[in-house]
C-alpha cells in the first residue's frame, strides 16, 4: 500500500515561497499523484508546482512551474491528480496566517 506524506506549514514556522521539494518516482508504469492541500485554520494563499528537472541535480537550479490545476491565489483547500509523469513537486506560499497541510500519495506498480 502507498503511504501517505503529509507537510505542515504553519505561521509560527514558516518562512514564505517554494517549500520542501516531495520527489516523486517518474518511472511508475501507471504514474498517478493524489495531491490535497488543507487549509487547517486561518488563511493561506498558495500554488502547487513541479519540475520535470533531474532530482540528482542542484536544487536550486530546478526549473518550477505552476500547475494549472491549483495556480497562484488559491485560498481554499483543494485536491487534484496528477497523471503526467513529474519528478517532483512542492507548495509555493504567498501568504499564511494560520496551518495549511500538503497531503501526497503515489500509487504502487502491481
Amino acid at each position: 500500500m502507498a503511504g501517505v506524506r503529509r507537510y505542515t506549514y504553519n505561521v509560527a514556522n514558516t518562512v514564505l515561497g517554494g517549500q520542501d521539494v516531495i520527489n516523486l518516482d517518474p518511472f511508475k508504469l501507471v504514474f498517478n499523484v493524489a495531491v490535497l492541500v488543507d487549509i487547517v485554520s486561518g488563511d493561506a494563499n498558495y500554488s502547487i508546482e513541479f519540475t520535470h528537472d533531474d532530482m540528482t541535480a542542484d536544487p536550486t537550479t530546478f526549473r518550477w512551474h505552476t500547475d494549472a490545476s491549483l495556480p497562484q491565489g488559491q485560498a481554499a483547500t483543494g485536491v487534484f491528480a496528477i497523471t503526467t509523469p513529474v519528478t517532483a513537486i512542492r507548495l509555493n506560499l504567498g501568504a499564511l496566517t494560520g496551518e495549511v497541510r500538503l497531503s501526497v500519495i503515489q500509487g504502487i506498480d502491481r
